[in-house]
């Protein structure tokens, strides 16, 4: 092979108009005769070797206003800007500041190409101050909201008179009418008050005088209110957000317009009262506590907000309620939102080139906003873009300040990991809601799916339907008509039993079906997945159990007919990521009707209404809880259908103690919690300690499954290194090894027996020596694998998801099986164990679901013997770490297990 190399020069056309060079805000003084205000220079983005930029024409725009015509005048040098042509911008007129602050004056400018481009650009002109006005007494209101009670000593606003000049600051001094407040403190020259840490909730009445040096002025009177009110880290976390432009902050909270000279509602005041509305709920329970300015020319600001009934409603309800009615809240509101949700990682390769996570930053120190007779101290909150799939970002440390577990679970931190400790029925690694069911006319909002560049994204779900909606992420709304539109959707549904996914990126819509051998609609639980990246997707149905696979043992390649149970695609060009900001959908649509043409969809969902369960929902390792969604509708935690099935028998209906019912529409049993055994799990397993050169061999009394292995073991070790399980054949060619190496948890299989095809997956970020006990989960289907850890979230998941190669595993079930090292016997009675695990335990060890005996307290069950043993004992007791350690008074030595802390 060879390699070259094609270069394309892309020729430049004419496509780009021009615009000014810079950010112009000339300053013109009130009451000066007509004078030159401003030279304004232009630039292009096209070539200009090609004449496709200057010289430049400039002219005011003949559609201006009289005010503007009659005040301005533009005119030509072609000369300037060494021959790329100037315009001189002067003035007809004098003016008065307190009439108008600024003047916006339209300049079209047109560049030198064939055919030319012609834009138009604003300029504004600010209108200079003189202190040419008495100021008169004054009043005002500031609203402090104190993130946690925690603000440090904080600016808090400006005391006000009434003067219509605004920028004769320097002539005034500011003083306390009598003695100085306790908390708060004044900048005589500037007139700023400061509120000092650990001012409490309230009212406070401050009483000001001003002085004016211009006009002699002295003890204008001032009064301030300052109102305090806390706001907790639950409203901030737990808050809506909007992004409006054309506004300043400063015009979001005004309630005096100086044009007119009188009070109004502030747009803040009108937007609060229009979200309780809205909401159904009192004016008192909303709290508008952030207005940030986030760019000045042309404004744009962030608001955020939130509400409460009992709890704080979720981010998802607020974002989506203000969505469904954002045109009404623009008009009765007064303002332009062009985002709803502030989503810095919606446009694609706008902040990042691949992944992109938000993540809310809120600073202890607050945010002031301050207008004339009024002020608002808010939380300083910024959404940033971490260029990181969040999801799989492992880079910061576990720890309970996070809040990591759900629905009222206590979060326990020990020396090396946390967990999560669960009220009944919360089965998710962290407490998390893991069911949710649907009667075919109902709904249930979520948070979006974050953006990676691949992901993964699987669930389960039972009906006897067999048309339904399973799950929408996507538009809720029309497009709006002056902004970039984000037409990206994922929807996956139930279509005539089978399933169909839909997936648009922004540029063309995949479809993708896959025809089952029986219909999905069977009132059993089954599984799909979903995998995208910037190309290729596919989705798998129950792990491809239902693949035709021929396989020889003459060396010919394997046959995988994946038919029935796989569809694969790619995404139309260019765009190559999934960009969502609405609610995730699960069960049903609840979206305004909108034509699908106007986000330019080849396809859509039907959309019909799901009737059955779902379970299990993980996006990127990442299980959503499921328990309170923003908003639903006719949908319910859990799923009646299937636990109505448990109920039915003894056996059933008592599992919960110590396992849980897994039922379907036609049968319920038991799974058994790890360390618990029996038809009803009341058994209590015991444990075993593996000394040096220590095994346990099996054979088994039923035939393991050529497609798919499931191992499930508790473990506890200190050591870094030593193989916990494996299954394999007669001559250890084709095998699968559960093991510990340097600290981290392996699978490492291999498929085929007459070359290595070997595959490996591990957890790289959590070492598993820790002296805790842990539960491993393995779960192989043909080459596909996954391994988990305690749960299998996040950090402790991984897996190998293809199906290549050889697909069977052939387990010898009288030699292959082995716990703790495979022994090899050296002489009669000597033998070495290869990858011993010692000094530490194993406790329920299951294959295929079925429990296998640990000597020396059991030999055998139903499912198989321990037919050699050695170096065993029964129970993992510690190896009495304290007994030779003399800790320093006042400390005591305390075993930790196989290691102590003082």
């Amino acid at each position: 092979t060879a390699t070259a190399t094609l270069t394309v020069i892309v020729q430049d056309i004419n496509d780009n108009a021009p615009t000014f060079l810079k950010e112009y805000r000339p300053v013109l003084p009130e009451h000066v005769p007509p004078r030159k205000v401003v030279e304004i220079l232009a630039t292009d983005d096209d070539d200009r070797s090609k004449s496709n930029g200057p010289p430049f024409q400039f002219r005011l725009d003949p559609g201006a206003d009289d005010i503007i015509r009659a005040s301005f005048k533009v005119e030509q040098d072609q000369k300037g800007a060494n021959g790329d042509g100037m315009a001189i911008v002067s003035s007809l007129r004098s003016f008065d500041r307190e009439q108008q602050k600024e003047y916006l004056i339209p300049i079209v400018i047109k560049d030198h190409g064939n055919p030319a481009m012609t834009g138009t650009s604003t300029l504004t002109v600010v209108i200079g101050d003189v202190n040419d006005n008495k100021m008169q007494p004054g009043s005002k209101e500031i609203f402090v909201y104190n993130y946690q009670g925690q603000a440090p000593e904080t600016e808090i606003g400006r005391v006000y008179v009434y003067d219509l000049d605004d920028w004769d600051l320097p002539d005034k001094k500011f003083y306390w009418e009598g003695t100085e407040h306790p908390r708060f403190k004044l900048n005589e020259d500037t007139g700023m008050i400061s509120m000092r840490h650990g001012t409490r909730d309230g009212r406070y009445h401050l009483r000001f005088k001003v002085y004016d040096r211009k006009h002699t002025q002295t003890d204008v009177p001032a009064n301030v209110t300052v109102i305090v009110k806390e706001i907790p880290h639950e409203a901030v976390v737990n808050s809506g957000s909007v992004r409006i432009s054309g506004i300043t902050d400063e015009d979001f909270i005004r309630i005096w317009n100086y044009k007119t000279q009188s009070l109004s509602k502030s747009k803040a005041e009108k937007f609060r009262e229009k979200i309780a509305n809205l909401l159904n709920i009192e004016k008192d329970n909303v709290d508008v506590f952030s207005v940030q300015l986030r760019r000045k020319h042309p404004p744009v600001t962030d608001i955020r907000f939130s509400a409460h009934g009992s709890p704080y409603y979720k981010p998802v309800r607020l974002n989506g309620i203000v969505l469904m009615h954002r045109e009404e809240i623009e008009k009765e509101v007064d303002i332009n939102i062009t985002m709803v949700g502030i989503d810095e990682c919606l446009y694609e390769n706008q902040m990042c080139e691949g992944s992109c996570t938000n993540t809310l930053d809120i600073s202890a120190l607050p945010y002031m906003v301050n207008a004339n007779k009024t002020s608002l101290v808010g939380v300083r909150v910024d959404v940033l873009a971490e260029c990181t799939c969040g999801a799989r970002n492992f880079s910061k440390d576990e720890n309970c300040k996070n809040n990591p577990c759900y629905n009222g679970g206590r979060c326990i931190e020990s020396r090396y990991s946390l967990q999560c400790n669960c009220p009944a029925g919360y089965n998710g690694p962290r407490c998390q809601q893991v069911s949710r069911s649907f009667r075919g006319n109902g709904w249930a909002w979520y948070p979006p799916l974050e953006m990676c560049d691949s992901s993964h994204l699987h669930f389960e779900f039972i009906t006897r339907k067999a048309d339904g909606l399973l799950l929408y992420n996507g538009p809720i709304v029309p497009p709006e008509t002056e902004e970039v539109m984000v037409s990206d959707y994922i929807a996956i549904e139930l279509e005539r039993g089978y399933p169909r996914l839909l997936l648009d990126f922004g540029s063309g819509t995949l479809e993708l079906r896959v025809k089952t051998k029986k219909t999905l609609d069977d009132g059993e639980w089954h599984r799909l997945d979903i995998f995208w990246e910037t190309e290729n997707v596919r989705m798998v149905v129950d792990y491809c159990k239902s693949a035709e696979i021929a396989e020889l043992e003459d060396g010919t390649p394997p046959e995988f007919d994946d038919s029935t149970c796989q569809a694969q695609g790619t995404i139309p060009p260019f765009n190559e990521y999934l960009n969502v900001n609405a609610p995730l959908q699960l069960g049903g649509l609840y979206v305004e009707q909108f034509d699908p043409t106007h986000y330019h969809w080849q396809y859509m969902p039907v959309g019909k209404g799901f009737d059955g369960c779902l379970r299990n929902l993980f996006h990127n390792s990442k299980l959503y809880d499921l328990a309170h969604p923003g908003l639903s509708r006719n949908s319910m935690a859990g799923c009646p259908q299937t636990d109505e099935m448990c109920g039915r028998s003894d056996t059933t209906a008592r599992c919960w103690d110590h396992g849980t019912c897994v039922g379907s529409f036609n049968e319920a049993k038991c799974n058994c919690r790890p360390g618990w055994t029996g038809p009803a799990c009341f058994q209590q397993t015991i444990p075993t300690s593996f000394k040096p050169q220590s095994y346990v061999k099996y054979a088994l009394s039923f035939e393991p499954d050529r497609f798919s292995t499931q191992i499930q073991l508790r473990f506890r070790t200190r050591e870094e290194h030593g193989e916990l399980f494996r299954v394999s054949d007669q001559h250890n060619r084709e095998y699968g090894i559960l093991e510990i190496k340097d600290s981290r948890l392996h699978f490492r299989y291999n498929l085929n027996s007459l070359r290595t095809e070997e595959k490996d997956i591990w957890l790289s970020a959590v070492a598993v020596d820790d002296g805790q006990w842990h539960v491993a989960r393995v779960t192989r289907y043909g080459s596909a694998a996954t391994l988990e850890l305690d749960g299998g979230e996040g950090r402790r998941y991984n897996e190998t998801f293809t199906f290549t190669g050889h697909q069977w595993l052939l387990v010898d079930k009288q030699e292959g099986v082995y716990a703790g090292g495979k022994a090899e016997y050296t002489g009669v009675r000597t033998f070495e164990v290869y990858a011993d695990y010692q000094k530490g335990c194993l406790d329920d060890i299951r294959l295929e679901g079925k429990h296998l005996p640990l000597p020396p307290a059991m030999n055998g069950t139903q499912w198989g013997q321990a037919t050699m043993a050695r170096n065993l004992e029964k129970g993992c007791p510690s190896n009495k770490p304290c007994a030779n350690v003399i800790c320093p008074e006042p400390f005591e030595c305390v075993d930790l297990w196989n290691d102590y802390e003082c």
